[in-house]
C-alpha cells in the first residue's frame, strides 16, 4: 500500500514541476536556515558545560555603589578565605588573577632561541582542579600546582613551544619565563584544548607564592581584583547567597565606607553555564553573548520555517481545483477518505524528504560562510552532533504534519457527485485561510524587513558616530614594565622628527577596554563618597585621543610638575557637585584608606563614551601619572597613509629598550568594533533570515499568482477582447494581493515598533525610529510582490486571447 502511495505521489509531483520546485526551494530555505540557527543557538547555550559538574561551579561578584557604575565580575582577596571558614555548603574555592603579559622562552625544542609575548596567563591557587576538573591530558592535576616551580599549559601552548610532539613528553620540560632575569619553571600538566564555548580560555596557569602573599592574601574587601568561583550544590545556591549577604554584613562593611549599614555593597552568585549569556560587568575575562539574542533568533528561526509550510498549504489548496476531478473518479472508484489522506500526506513526505536532504547538503557547503558570518566556528556534522541527529527526522514529521495535514483534509472532503457535475465551489473559507496565511507570510517578512534595517542602522550609528575622542589611526601597545617609568620619556624622543607617529601618550586606561579602576571620591565640604572610574595619564594623552577639553588645561609637560592633579569628565564634576566651577577645586580620594590623597581639579573634559554605548556615561577622573609601576598602556597616533611603517618604526624603538620581548599591539577601532560583536553577530544573521523569508514569500506570492493566473486564464482572454489594457488586466490579477499586503503592513508596522523599542531601550546612545526607515521597508515590500506579480503574469497578460478562447 504504501509503495503505491510513494509511486503516485513521486508521479503527481514529476507532472506538476512548477508546484514540486516552488515548494522544495521554499521548504529548503526554510530548513536551511533554521538547521544554521539552531546551531548558532545549540553553541550560545552550551558554554561553559564541556567539563564534569559544571553545574555546580559559581562565580562569586562584586558589586559596589550604584549597579551600573561599579559591578564587577572579581571579588576582593578577603572573600576567599571568609568562604571557606563561613560557608560549609562550599567544597571547594579557587582564585584567579590576570596581572600582566609574560615573557616566555622554551628551554629545549625547535623554538628553543624564540622569545613569546603571552597574554593568556593567569596566576592560579593550588585548588584550581578542584573547582574546575578539566581533562588532564598528562601529568598529576593534584600536584601541578602545588610547587611554585611548576606550571600548567595547554596542549596548543605545548606544540607552539615544542612541536609536534605529544603531552607526555611536554611534561618536564622547562620553560624561562621573564625578560630581564627569567625564571625556569617545569611544566607539570598539560590540559587538553579549552573549546571556544567557555567564558575565559589560558595558555598557562603558574602557582606564584609571592604573588599570593601580595594580593591573593590581602586583607581587603575594597578591591575586586580576583576571579572567584566556588563548587557547591546547585540546590545549596539559595544557602550560600544568603551566607554571603552574612559575610558582607559582618566582615565587608565594617571596613568600607567608615561602618556604613546602610551601605549597598553586596556579593552575588552566579553559575558559570550562566556567564556567557547573562553576565556584562567590568573585568569580564571576554566580551559575552545575550540571552534576548538567544529568543530572537528562536523565533525568527521557527517562523521562517513556518513561512515555508504556508507557502505548501497555500499552494496545494491554491490547485485544488486542479485535482477536485482526480479525487472525484478515486472516490467513484472506491477510495476511503483515510486513504485519500494518506495519499496526499505521501506526496507532503516526498516534498519534505528532498527538502531535507536538499538543506543538509546546503548547510554543509555554506558551513564556512556562515562562520564567518558569526564569527564562531560551528560544524554541520549530522552523524556527531546529537541534536542534529534528532532534529533532522523531526523536522520531517513535524514539517509533513504542518504542510500537508490541512491540505490533505481538505482535498479529501470533496464530494465525488458535486465534482463530476462541476458543481464544486471554492468557497470564502478556502479564499480566507489562503488570503490569512498570506498575510501571516508578508507580516512576518515586512517585520524582519524593518527589523534588520533598524538594527543596521543602530550598528551604523554606533559605527560612525563620534564617542567624543579619536579612535582610528591609533595603535595601542601593552606595556607590560618594558619601558619603565624612567624611560618613557627617551622611547617618546624616539619619534621627535618621525613623519609615520604622530603623537604618543602613556596611560593606565584606555577607551573600550572594560578593566578601569575605581576610586572613592568626594570634596572636603562634603563626605558622601562616590565611586568613580580612574586612571592615570600623561601630558600627551588628551592631544592624542582629541579629548575636547571644555574648562581648564591639560598636564603640564614638566615631568612632575602636576603631581596630584587631575582631569574630570563632566559627569564626574557634576556627581560631586563642582560643574560650575570645577577648576581649582580640592577633591578627596580614597578617603581614610592607604592611599588617601588630596587632588586638585586643573581641567574638565567633555563627556566621551569611554564604555560601550549601551551605557550612561559614567564619571571619570584622571590623575597625573607617576611612579606607576604595574601595567600601562602606550597609545600611538600614526599617520594615516603610513600605518605599516609606522607600526615598523614602533617595534624598531621598541627592540632598542627590551631586545628580548616582542612588542604586543593592537588597533582601537579593531577593539572597539569587539565590544560590539554580539550586536554585528545579530545584524548579520538578521540579514540572512530577512533574505529568506522574503524568497519564501515571493515563491508563494509567485506560485499563488501562476495558478490564479491558470483559472482566469480565459477571463483575460474575454476581457482583452472587449478592450481592457494591459494596465488593467494587471492591476486587475494583483489588486487582491496588494490588499494583502497592505494589512500585512498595518499588522508589521506596529509589531516592528515594539521589538526595536525594547531593543533599543538596552542601549543608552541610540538612533531613533525615523518615517523614512518603515516607509523604505513597506516600499520594498510592495516592490517585491508587484515585480513577483509582473513577471509571472506578463506572458499571460501578452497572450491572444484567440488562444485562450478557441475552445468556448
Amino acid at each position: 500500500m504504501w509503495k503505491n502511495y510513494l509511486k503516485i505521489g513521486w508521479r503527481v509531483l514529476k507532472k506538476n514541476r512548477l508546484y514540486t520546485l516552488l515548494n522544495v526551494v521554499g521548504l529548503t530555505m526554510g530548513i536551511s536556515g533554521f538547521l544554521m540557527i539552531m546551531l548558532f543557538i545549540q553553541d550560545e547555550v552550551n558554554y561553559d558545560r564541556f567539563y564534569p559538574e559544571s553545574e555546580s561551579v559559581f562565580r562569586i561578584t562584586s558589586h559596589w555603589g550604584d549597579y551600573s557604575t561599579a559591578s564587577y565580575a572579581t571579588a576582593p582577596p578577603s572573600l576567599g578565605p571568609r568562604i571557606q571558614s563561613d560557608i560549609p555548603e562550599v567544597e571547594a574555592v579557587t582564585r584567579l588573577l590576570k596581572w600582566n603579559d609574560f615573557t616566555i622562552q622554551p628551554g629545549s625544542g625547535q623554538n628553543k632561541d624564540q622569545v613569546f609575548r603571552e597574554e593568556n596567563i593567569f596566576y592560579a591557587e593550588p585548588s584550581f582542579f578542584e573547582v574546575f576538573d578539566l581533562n588532564v591530558l598528562a601529568g598529576n592535576k593534584e600536584t601541578a600546582l602545588a610547587d611554585s616551580r611548576n606550571v600548567v599549559i595547554t596542549e596548543a601552548l605545548g606544540h607552539k613551544y615544542f612541536g609536534d610532539v605529544s603531552p607526555f613528553e611536554m611534561v618536564g620540560k622547562t620553560v624561562m619565563m621573564g625578560s630581564n632575569n627569567p625564571d625556569p619553571k617545569q611544566i607539570a600538566a598539560v590540559v587538553e584544548n579549552l573549546p571556544s564555548q567557555t567564558h575565559f580560555h589560558f595558555d598557562m596557569l603558574v602557582y606564584e607564592p609571592g604573588m599570593n602573599a601580595e594580593i591573593f592574601d590581602m586583607e581587603s574587601w575594597s578591591w575586586a581584583i580576583l576571579y572567584t568561583y566556588a563548587k557547591f550544590p546547585p540546590e545549596k545556591q539559595g544557602v550560600v547567597a544568603g551566607k554571603l549577604d552574612q559575610i558582607v554584613a559582618d566582615y565587608a562593611i565594617p571596613m568600607l565606607e567608615g561602618g556604613d549599614e546602610n551601605s549597598d555593597y553586596n556579593l552575588k552568585v552566579m553559575p558559570v553555564q550562566d556567564i556567557h549569556l547573562n553576565s556584562h560587568l567590568l573585568r569580564e575575562h571576554e566580551a559575552n553573548g545575550y540571552q534576548s539574542y538567544i529568543y530572537i533568533f528562536s523565533f525568527v528561526a521557527a517562523f521562517v520555517l513556518l513561512l515555508a509550510c504556508i507557502n505548501f498549504m497555500n499552494l496545494a489548496t491554491a490547485k485544488a481545483g486542479l485535482r477536485s476531478m482526480e479525487v472525484g473518479v478515486r472516490k467513484v472508484m472506491g477510495s476511503q477518505k483515510s486513504q485519500l489522506i494518506y495519499q496526499f500526506l505521501t506526496e507532503a513526505l516526498i516534498l519534505v524528504l528532498i527538502s531535507v536532504i536538499i538543506s543538509t547538503v546546503l548547510v554543509t557547503l555554506c558551513n564556512g560562510l556562515f562562520n564567518q558570518l558569526t564569527g564562531k566556528e560551528l560544524q554541520f556534522e549530522l552523524w556527531k552532533n546529537p541534536m542534529i541527529l534528532w532534529m533532522v527526522p523531526s523536522l520531517v514529521i513535524i514539517l509533513t504534519v504542518l504542510s500537508g495535514f490541512y491540505p490533505a483534509f481538505y482535498l479529501s472532503s470533496f464530494k465525488p457527485l458535486q465534482i463530476i457535475k462541476r458543481q464544486l465551489s471554492f468557497g470564502k473559507n478556502s479564499n480566507s485561510l489562503r488570503h490569512g496565511l498570506v498575510v501571516f507570510q508578508f507580516a512576518t517578512s515586512l517585520t524582519l524587513i524593518i527589523c534588520t534595517l533598524l538594527v543596521q542602522r543602530q550598528m551604523s550609528f554606533i559605527q560612525n558616530s563620534d564617542p567624543g575622542f579619536e579612535r582610528d589611526q591609533l595603535v595601542i601597545i601593552h606595556n607590560d614594565g618594558e619601558i619603565q617609568n624612567s624611560q618613557r620619556e627617551d622611547f617618546k624622543g624616539n619619534f621627535v622628527s618621525s613623519s609615520n607617529v604622530q603623537n604618543l601618550s602613556f596611560s593606565t586606561g584606555i577607551p573600550m577596554s572594560g578593566q578601569f579602576q575605581m576610586r572613592s571620591f568626594n570634596i572636603p565640604t562634603n563626605d558622601l563618597e562616590q565611586g568613580m572610574n580612574w586612571y592615570e595619564a600623561d601630558a600627551s594623552y588628551l592631544d592624542t585621543y582629541q579629548f575636547k577639553l571644555v574648562d581648564g588645561r591639560n598636564f603640564a609637560e614638566t615631568e612632575g610638575a602636576d603631581k596630584n592633579k587631575i582631569i574630570i569628565n563632566q559627569t564626574a564634576a557634576r556627581q560631586l557637585g563642582i560643574l560650575d566651577d570645577p577648576i581649582g577645586q580640592l577633591v578627596m580620594k580614597n578617603q581614610g584608606e592607604n592611599d588617601e590623597a588630596t587632588l586638585e581639579v586643573i581641567g574638565l573634559v567633555e563627556d566621551f563614551n569611554f564604555e560601550s554605548f549601551r551605557n550612561e556615561i559614567k564619571p571619570l577622573v584622571i590623575e597625573y601619572m607617576h611612579d606607576y609601576y604595574l601595567r600601562d598602556y602606550i597609545t600611538v597616533k600614526v599617520q594615516g597613509g603610513n600605518i605599516t611603517a609606522g607600526v615598523a618604526e614602533l617595534e624598531s624603538a621598541w627592540k632598542k629598550f627590551e631586545p628580548r620581548v616582542p612588542m604586543n599591539y593592537s588597533f582601537l577601532d579593531e577593539d572597539f568594533n569587539r565590544v560590539y560583536r554580539s550586536e554585528l553577530k545579530m545584524a548579520n544573521l538578521l540579514q540572512v533570515l530577512t533574505g529568506i523569508s522574503i524568497l519564501i514569500a515571493c515563491l508563494g506570492l509567485f506560485g499563488l499568482t501562476a495558478y490564479t493566473t491558470e483559472r482566469r486564464y480565459k477571463e483575460i482572454g474575454i476581457r482583452k477582447v472587449f478592450g481592457a489594457t494591459m494596465a488593467e488586466i494587471f492591476l486587475m490579477l494583483s489588486l487582491s494581493y496588494l490588499k494583502l499586503i497592505l494589512i500585512s503592513m498595518l499588522i508589521a508596522v506596529p509589531l516592528a515598533m515594539v521589538f526595536m523599542n525594547k531593543w533599543l531601550e538596552e542601549f543608552a546612545f541610540k538612533t531613533g525610529i525615523e518615517l523614512w526607515v518603515i516607509g523604505a521597508a513597506i516600499l520594498a515590500c510592495f516592490g517585491l510582490a508587484l515585480g513577483t506579480i509582473f513577471f509571472q503574469t506578463y506572458k499571460s497578460i501578452r497572450a491572444n486571447p484567440v488562444k485562450s478562447l478557441k475552445s468556448e
